[in-house]
C-alpha cells in the first residue's frame, strides 16, 4: 500500500493481510463506468458510523451520494459473500477543518442502513481518554493504496505492515516537516526510507497496542505527507484521540 517499503525495510516487511485480520476497515468506493474504483479507506465505529478523513471528500461536491462503502473483505476484484456493501446516508465534516494545511482532517459518514457484525466486520477499539501512545509499541497500518509512488492503480488486496511511533517534535524538525504537524496529528514510519502510507490510504487506520496486549486501538487515520516511504517524510495521520469528544457528540446525536 502506501504501505510502501524502500530503503533499508525488507519488502517482507510489507504483507497482504488476511481477511477477518483488521475487520473494522472499510474500502470507501466511487463508480467509475462499469465498476467501482477505491478512493479511500474507513474506519468502522459501530453498526451506522464510519470515520475517514476530510480531504477525501475534497472538490467532491455531492458526489459521494454515489459512492459505496466495502465491510469485511480484503480483495476488492472478489468481495466474497461475507462482505457486506452500504451507501452513504449523510456525511458530517469537521466544521474546522482546512483544505490548505489538512488542520482538522476528519469526517463522520452515516450509513443508509446498519451493518451487521461478525469475525469478519467488527467496530474498532477507540483509544481511551487518559491514553498513554508511549506505551503502545506495536504499531501497524493497513490500506489498499498504491504499492509505489508513482502507481496510479491501489493494491486490490488490503496490505499491512508495521510502522514506529515518530513523536510530533521529532517529525516537526527543520529538515523534516518543520512545523507543519500540529498536536492534533500523528507521525508514524521509520526514521530512514521506508515503509509508509500513500495515494489510496487515505482515511486509512494506524493501529497500536501494547506487546503484550490483545486487542489493537485504533490510533490515527491517514491525512497527509510528502511522497510515499521517503527519509525524513514520515506519514502524518489525524489523531483520534485528539477528536474523540466530536465523534461522540454527533454519534449520539446522529447529526
Amino acid at each position: 500500500m502506501g504501505v510502501r517499503a524502500s530503503g533499508n525495510r525488507p519488502l517482507a516487511d510489507v504483507t497482504c493481510a488476511e481477511t477477518g485480520d483488521w475487520p473494522w476497515v472499510v474500502s470507501i468506493q466511487e463508480p467509475g463506468e462499469d465498476t467501482y474504483f477505491h478512493l479511500c479507506g474507513g474506519v468502522i465505529l459501530n453498526n451506522l458510523w464510519v470515520l475517514t478523513a476530510a480531504h477525501c471528500f475534497k472538490d467532491r461536491g455531492n458526489d459521494y451520494f454515489s459512492w459505496r462503502l466495502v465491510f469485511g473483505t480484503n480483495q476488492l476484484s472478489e468481495l466474497g459473500s461475507q462482505a457486506q456493501v452500504r451507501t452513504i446516508k449523510k456525511k458530517i465534516q469537521h466544521g474546522n477543518y482546512s483544505p490548505d494545511t489538512e488542520e482538522n482532517d476528519i469526517a463522520l459518514v452515516m450509513l443508509n442502513k446498519t451493518i451487521i457484525y461478525n469475525e469478519y466486520t467488527r467496530p474498532a477499539c477507540l483509544p481511551v481518554k487518559h491514553m498513554d501512545l508511549k506505551k503502545m509499541t506495536d504499531c501497524y497500518i493497513a490500506g489498499w493504496g498504491v504499492l509505489d509512488e508513482a502507481s496510479t492503480e491501489p493494491s486490490d488486496i488490503l496490505q499491512e505492515a508495521p510502522v514506529d511511533i515518530i513523536p510530533v517534535q521529532h517529525c516537526n524538525s527543520t529538515k523534516w516537516y518543520n512545523g507543519a504537524v500540529g498536536d492534533y496529528n500523528l507521525c508514524a514510519a521509520y526514521e530512514h526510507e521506508g515503509i509508509d502510507s500513500c495515494q489510496g490510504d487515505s482515511g486509512g487506520l494506524l493501529m497500536c497496542k501494547r506487546s503484550k496486549a490483545k486487542f489493537y486501538t485504533v490510533v490515527g487515520i491517514t491525512s497527509w505527507g510528502f511522497g510515499c516511504g521517503r527519509k525524513q517524510s514520515p506519514g502524518v495521520y489525524t489523531s483520534i484521540h485528539y477528536y474523540l469528544q466530536w465523534i461522540l457528540e454527533h454519534i449520539s446525536k446522529g447529526k
